[in-house]
This record gives C-alpha cells, sequence and structure tokens, in this order.
C-alpha cells in the first residue's frame, strides 16, 4: 500500500494535469470538459480512498 503522502501527491499531480484541460474547458472545448469531468471523478474516488486509509491507520 502506498503511503498517504504518496497518494496525496499522486491525486495533486493529476490535478494539476488536468490545468490545461480546464483552461481549454473555459474556451469550450468539449472534449476537454469530458476530460477534466473523468479527473475530477477519479479525484473525488481517491479522496475517499485516502480518507479511509488514514481512519485505518489511526484505529
Amino acid at each position: 500500500m502506498a503511503s498517504v503522502s504518496d497518494n496525496l501527491q499522486a491525486m495533486i499531480d493529476a490535478l494539476m494535469g488536468a490545468m490545461k484541460d480546464a483552461e481549454k474547458h473555459e474556451r469550450g472545448t468539449d472534449a476537454a470538459s469530458r476530460r477534466l469531468r473523468g479527473v475530477l471523478s477519479a479525484t473525488a474516488k481517491s479522496c475517499k480512498t485516502l480518507r479511509g486509509q488514514i481512519q485505518d491507520e489511526r484505529n
């Protein structure tokens, strides 16, 4: 299992990588919007998993 800091950094990297798609979304590019939603969905799932990992490590 990866460490909490490694998992958090992976989420940060994914979000930073999505910045170009965010900019393209703001200009009206539909494909970028779909990619951005995908990154955000994956990040939400990762947040939930990471939260559970943190709780398990503290119990």
